[in-house]
């Protein structure tokens, strides 16, 4: 039970502002969304996936205090049958993946209905 509880405060709170979506600022001062690394999540077809940003751009001339993010690049886990995490092999997805995953980061930030994957 803690770490579903855990799981949910973080995934969820954390990435819509860290629980302070309705307060102003969120954006601006760089509450919870700006402060992610990368995500690792399991996708509808079953390939699990982490990807985060790569590429930002200054935003300060627009009032925030931290980068805005411009590219987001990922990786697919090259051995499923593996079930020690010390052993898993991230690489480059297979041709044909088909996911963008500047599209896939927007959505998982807020862009849907939970239908992208398991975080």
């Amino acid at each position: 039970p803690f770490i579903c509880i855990y799981f949910l405060l973080c995934s969820v709170g954390w990435t819509f502002l860290g629980g302070l979506s309705g307060s102003s600022g969120g954006r601006k001062y760089g509450f919870g969304v700006d402060q992610v690394l990368h995500i690792e999540m399991v996708l509808p077809n079953g390939h699990h996936v982490r990807f985060g940003p790569t590429k930002w751009e200054d935003a300060s001339a627009d009032g925030y205090t931290v980068p805005k993010t411009i590219g987001v690049s990922g990786l697919c886990r090259s051995n499923p049958e593996e079930q020690d995490e010390e052993k898993w092999e991230w690489d480059s997805c297979p041709d044909g993946f088909g996911i963008d995953f500047n599209d896939l980061w927007y959505a998982v930030r807020g862009g849907g209905g939970g239908t992208w994957g398991v975080v």
